[in-house]
């Protein structure tokens, strides 16, 4: 008998139901993609109990003459006469067969359980151990004659050490059969959620088709033409599901570019997300580039230095013993090589080593390509300065505090640490880090720089440097609107901008002027320029961020990107995160304040619910607020006016909007509901519908807006639209967090007839 809910294989040889249960699918998918594809053959059949049967059938279709391997979902409900084909894959081509390797939900389903307990059963007998078996971490299955089940688990050893086990069982039911093919440690319980690991053939279909689809997310989202070539990497991470870390060649405007991208998948649900896209070099960045690993004495990096001294020991006949990874570094060849730092003892003198490891982790393969001493104690340097990223990570806090700490115990000060602007790291004698923070003297926001030399292996650390860098007149960390944005230097810093983009992505952008210009005290000064370009004789808007260090005549380009065309030049409303950061809960205050003496009032400021702001003659600011009214909380909209180069600040209007009810979470009705704005994300919806059902609704018009704070907005859009020439009424609710370009769709129904 079936569980309910488990997937079980069924035989499927000889039976012409599953025959034409994958025909259907073949005709749904050929219809709703005007495809040719031709059914073949059934290769596997698996069933799920569910409200009726869901079918999984993986079989052979030929496209063209081109034989290739597909899954389709197929539900049945035979009381209803119900026959729906839930989802349709390619799986592989011929290439591939049998069978690609495909995640499998609920790993700790009682079936899987049964395996991983069945494998560690055999590894017990034949190693003369004692595994006992804790749970399973993730399990991929396999179709090949039967099934072939690669199981990651958890198990405790002799010691009642819990480790990871990676284990690979083939399986033939219709056979009974059942055998454990390979069994291996793979790491201890650190490994278990979050490991990242190399991934063998990143070119194989799988990994292409989820590089494809972030291009194509990509390319939708920025309205760009990127084409891809191939994968140079893959790596995979076990999260809530499966995280792919995929580096890939694409062509930009016929010039090969390489890119990252981060791709969450659950496949149980048929989820994937695109969580990162970005550039991170040209063609000759494929392979060759060295970046900077974090946490260099991770296990994996530890045991991967301890593997280059054991090497050096037998070859030279020598004792080094292994204290510790200074520095990791890797660099994308034919597989990985690492560059790593380390420190270790020679006759109990401690000294540093540079070792240089090629690993390709799908051949189980690691070489020592070249050793070598160094430095010992003295205070050789060994590198450059490296930016390290995360300065705020606990790690860098703690050295910041422990300088603080330092000075205020030297100088009878009572420096307050707030926090760190920027880190840099070099290989000496240890490691000295050069750390730009802010901290507070007298209350008052000040900048620091202090220059710490720290030694892990000795638990040495000394402040070697401790300086005031810079006072609070910038704002340290806020942003601030600069007056004349088109006054020369601001014109030039534009323009070196758009000559550095025009330059990377072979464009031709001819700078006009600029828009704004806000500026933000760092390491330097960072500039954020608001300009208007002509491409191909269009004008368009972009922001610049540009970052300025003028002691060492540095200038670099940190982002540029198009935000709209010439149309959103003055009076375009965009939605500011961090409502609560205290620029806007000033500002907010501010208005409180204006209120109260005009109307003889008690308001008292609880917190800000929602800002926007609008580019006019400086800045108009729309928030949301909530204060108090003898003692009832009530939410307020305020308009302000700034020009911050005149030191202005005026509240044009104040209002009540609500009571406490309205507070996040509170659904509120929204005036004109066929703004365009609220007409476009209707059109949204109903072409999200069209696309995932296959319908054909035209909008009409809204009927009615409401709106929910939640992390973004949430709106509720009662519409009008027609179906076949029908009109009628539709319900929709759309998630919206404007500062992360989002837009999802996350109900859509029909709720009645118009004519009525």
């Amino acid at each position: 008998m079936a569980i309910v809910g488990g997937l079980v294989d069924v035989p499927f040889e000889n039976k012409v139901e599953f025959d034409d249960l994958a025909r259907f699918a073949v005709q749904d998918y050929n219809q709703k993609n005007d495809s040719s594809l031709e059914f073949k053959k059934v290769l596997n059949v698996k069933q799920q109990i569910v409200a009726g049967i869901m079918y999984y059938i993986t079989f052979e279709a030929t496209e063209g003459g081109n034989k290739k391997e597909y899954e389709a979902k197929i539900l049945l409900r035979k009381w209803e006469d119900l026959k729906k084909v839930v989802g349709f894959k390619l799986v592989g081509d011929d290439s591939t067969m049998p069978g690609g390797i495909v995640n499998v939900p609920n790993p700790n389903n009682t079936k899987f359980q049964e395996l991983a307990r069945f494998a560690i059963q055999d590894y017990n007998k034949k190693q003369n151990a004692h595994l006992e078996f804790v749970e399973n971490l993730n399990v991929k299955e396999q179709v090949v004659a039967g099934i072939m089940y690669y199981i990651t688990l958890a198990a405790t050893d002799d010691a009642g050490k819990k480790k990871i086990y990676k284990a690979k069982i083939w399986v033939k039911e219709w056979e009974d059969f059942k055998k454990v093919v390979e069994f291996k440690l793979v790491g201890d319980d650190i490994a278990k959620l979050g490991g990242i690991t190399d991934v063998p053939f990143p070119n194989n279909p799988e990994f292409q088709d989820l590089a494809r689809f972030a291009i194509q997310v990509y390319n939708k989202k920025e309205n760009v033409h990127l084409e891809f070539v191939e994968n140079l990497n893959v790596k995979q991470q076990v999260v809530a599901g499966m995280m792919y870390y995929i580096t890939l060649a694409a062509i930009d405007a016929g010039k090969k570019k390489i890119y990252e991208t981060k791709i969450w998948v659950k496949e149980w649900e048929d989820f994937k997300k695109v969580v990162e896209f970005k550039l991170v070099g040209d063609d000759s960045a494929k392979t060759g580039g060295i970046i900077n690993v974090p946490n260099p004495n991770s296990p994996e990096f530890q045991d991967l230095a301890r593997f280059a001294v054991q090497d050096y020991n037998n070859t030279q006949n020598a004792h080094l013993e292994f204290v510790e990874n200074l520095n990791v570094k890797e660099q994308l060849v034919s597989g990985m090589m690492y560059y790593i730092t380390l420190a270790a003892t020679d006759a109990g003198n401690k000294k540093e080593y540079e070792a240089k490891i090629w690993v390709k982790e799908w051949e189980d393969f690691k070489k020592v390509i070249d050793f070598k001493l160094v430095g010992n104690d003295s205070a050789k340097k060994l590198g450059g300065f490296t930016e390290v990223p995360f300065p705020n990570s606990p790690e860098f806090q703690d050295l910041t505090r422990f300088a603080v700490h330092q000075y205020n115990k030297d100088q009878n000060a009572h420096l307050e640490f707030v926090e760190n602007l920027n880190v840099k790291k070099q290989v000496v004698a240890g490691m000295l880090y050069y750390i730009t923070f802010a901290a507070t003297d007298g209350g008052k926001k000040k900048i620091y720089e202090t220059k710490i030399w720290v030694k892990v292996w000795e638990n040495f650390k000394k402040v070697v440097e401790f300086k005031l860098v810079g006072d609070d007149s910038a704002k340290l960390g806020g942003i601030i609107n600069v007056p004349f944005p088109n006054n020369p230097e601001f014109q030039d810093l534009a323009r070196f901008a758009v000559q550095d983009y025009n330059k990377k992505e072979n464009a031709h952008l001819e700078f006009v002027e600029n828009l704004n210009v806000k500026e933000q005290l760092v390491a330097g000064m960072l500039y954020y320029i608001t300009l208007v370009a002509i491409d191909a004789g269009k004008k368009k808007i972009y922001e610049a961020k540009i970052w300025v260090k003028e002691w060492e005549n540095f200038k670099k380009v940190i982002e540029f990107k198009l935000i709209g065309d010439d149309s959103a030049i003055i009076g375009g409303f965009t939605d500011v995160p961090f409502p609560n950061n205290p620029e806007f809960q000033d500002l907010a205050r501010f208005a409180v304040q204006d209120y109260n003496k005009k109307e003889n009032a008690h308001l008292e400021y609880v917190e800000n619910l929602n800002v926007k702001e609008q580019l006019v003659a400086g800045m108009i600011y729309y928030i949301t607020l909530v204060a108090t009214d003898a003692g009832k909380k009530k939410i307020y909209e305020a308009k302000i006016w700034v020009k911050e180069w005149e030191d202005f600040k005026k509240v044009v209007e104040f209002k009540l909007v609500g009571d406490d009810s309205a507070k996040p979470g509170g659904i509120i009705i929204v005036p004109f509901p066929n703004s365009p704005e609220f007409q476009d994300l209707a059109r949204f919806a109903v072409q999200d519908f069209n696309k995932k059902e296959n319908g054909h609704l035209e909008f009409v018009e809204n009927l009615n807006v409401k709106e929910q704070v939640v992390a973004g907005m949430m709106y509720y859009i009662t519409l009008a639209a027609t179906d076949a020439r029908k009109k009628e009424i539709y319900e929709t609710k759309i998630l919206v967090k404007e500062w992360e370009n989002f837009k999802e769709v996350q109900e859509f129904k029909l709720v009645g007839d118009a004519t009525k």
